[in-house]
């Protein structure tokens, strides 16, 4: 698993490659936690275009950064969903909640 951050226009995007279970969920916690307290941005972006993997920790993962960042009074999206994953979301019921986008580009802008 490989975490990256990056600035686009007003937007934190973090950028997750490799699996998301139960291994790398604190990990990733922790990281996005860190950057979202000291630079919180109006959006927040989790580019899953590279991850292969999700389970129920990832699901974990994405709503307890949802809570954080709308505790900020920002937004979240979601972006580079997979069909594997995209099932994931649909199941867990995030895509109701949390908007999906095909890039950081749309999610971004939108």
């Amino acid at each position: 698993m490989k975490l990256t951050f990056s600035s686009e226009k007003n937007a934190t995007v973090m950028k997750i490659c490799g699996e998301i279970d139960h291994r790398y969920a604190i990990q990733i916690r922790n990281e996005a936690d860190k950057k979202i307290v000291t630079y919180p941005d109006k959006k927040f972006v989790i580019d899953l275009s590279e991850v292969s993997f999700m389970d129920s920790s990832g699901i974990g993962v994405i709503i307890g950064r949802y809570k954080l960042i709308k505790s900020f009074g920002g937004e979240i999206a979601i972006s580079g969903v997979n069909s594997a994953v995209g099932k994931i979301l649909e199941m867990s019921g995030i895509k109701k909640i949390i908007p999906l986008f095909d890039t950081v580009e749309d999610a971004v802008n939108n």
